[in-house]
């Protein structure tokens, strides 16, 4: 299937918006908090949920396309391809916990905490189940898990920190409020994968007038139309809590803000104005080394530590580091590819795994058999 260069586009630019917020929280005065706020309002909702969005929408390409060489396969089945799956998704919540239980000892805290990574692995286990439902259930779940977190976390709020049920039930769902708590993420992880069902339905139609057209007047422009509507409905619905993260609000503008960055590129791309593969190289790195760059970006928390002003130093510390990542990233892929990410290791990993379990099974009943 032809590779969509604006999925990867978006992937790395939301990894990229993580990064940069990442580096002004750590690195800027206390007394400068306030460009801190102003920026994580904007930017943190779009980093995250276009990560998780951009990664349902591959996951149901991912799917697809399995399904698809498991038919002309004699030796990879679904099952082979649902155990790869559910690997790579068990082993980055293993390196999850494993990042959240040397924060815990570093900075204090607990070993169950919702960052990318948690939310990335346990969306991608609790989905694998609806890859094989309709588009509409999908999407009519995952604004239902978005309208239901606020729900939920209006009854179970009274009992945070509590050594109760409620106040358990409470930790597993929100612990942090301030960051990717699995109900709305895993709900825009959903939706993003029922919008890889429509994508992929048109990327295989091999007319490259009529794919061009269908992805033009029956895909891209009612996605535009779709995003402009949610980014103005989350504005003005309950002004201003568009600028408190995790809200309602700020998930509907976010996703809306994704939707509309996402189907515009995707239309330069799909009607050629701009060779995207060139333009955005850069962002294809950060989306390419995501989980190798969320991991290794970690210890420049130490560099400048509370340490620089909004006015000046922090600019110039984020460009140079910047500019310093994408020239490492570009000489990493040019000289180790697929070596150094991380994503690229778990997958193979998880492959040598599950065909080998497969192997193993077979052996199994081939010896019950002779044996019998």
């Amino acid at each position: 299937m032809r590779r969509i260069n604006s999925v990867d586009t978006v992937r790395g630019l939301s990894m990229f918006l993580m990064v940069f917020g990442h580096l002004i929280f750590w690195w800027i005065r206390p007394e400068d908090a306030w460009l801190q706020f102003w920026l994580y309002a904007f930017l943190k909702p779009l980093g995250a949920t276009g990560f998780l969005f951009v990664s349902g929408i591959s996951a149901a390409l991912s799917f697809r396309n399995y399904q698809n060489t498991t038919k002309d396969s004699d030796t990879i089945s679904m099952t082979t391809i649902r155990n790869i799956y559910l690997l790579r998704a068990s082993f980055i919540l293993i390196i999850a916990f494993i990042f959240n239980a040397f924060n815990a000892l570093i900075w204090g805290g607990s070993i169950w905490e919702w960052n990318a990574l948690q939310t990335i692995g346990f969306s991608l286990l609790l989905a694998w189940p609806l890859l094989k439902t309709s588009k509409l259930f999908r999407i009519l779940l995952g604004i239902s898990m978005i309208i239901g977190n606020q729900l939920i976390l209006n009854l179970l709020l009274s009992y945070e920190g509590e050594a109760s049920l409620f106040g358990v039930l409470f930790h597993i769902l929100f612990f942090p409020l301030d960051q990717y708590v699995i109900l709305i993420y895993l709900g825009i992880f959903i939706i993003g994968s029922a919008v890889g069902e429509y994508v992929y339905k048109i990327n295989i139609i091999e007319d490259q007038i009529d794919r061009k057209y269908q992805f033009k007047n029956k895909l891209l422009i009612h996605m535009l139309l779709i995003g402009i509507s949610l980014v103005v409905f989350g504005v003005f619905y309950q002004f201003p809590n568009f600028l408190i993260f995790n809200t309602i609000p700020s998930i509907a503008s976010a996703i809306g803000l994704v939707i509309i960055i996402l189907s515009s590129l995707m239309l330069i791309e799909v009607l050629e104005k701009i060779k995207t593969a060139k333009s955005y190289k850069y962002f294809f790195y950060y989306s390419y080394y995501s989980f190798t760059v969320f991991l290794l970006h970690n210890p420049l928390i130490f560099l400048f530590t509370q340490q620089l002003n909004a006015y000046f130093t922090i600019w110039l510390a984020c460009a140079v580091g910047i500019i310093l990542f994408g020239v490492i990233l570009r000489a990493t892929y040019m000289k180790l590819r697929e070596k150094a990410s991380l994503k690229a290791v778990l997958g193979i990993l998880s492959f040598l795994i599950a065909t080998r379990l497969i192997e193993n099974s077979f052996k199994k009943k081939a010896l019950k058999v002779l044996s019998s």
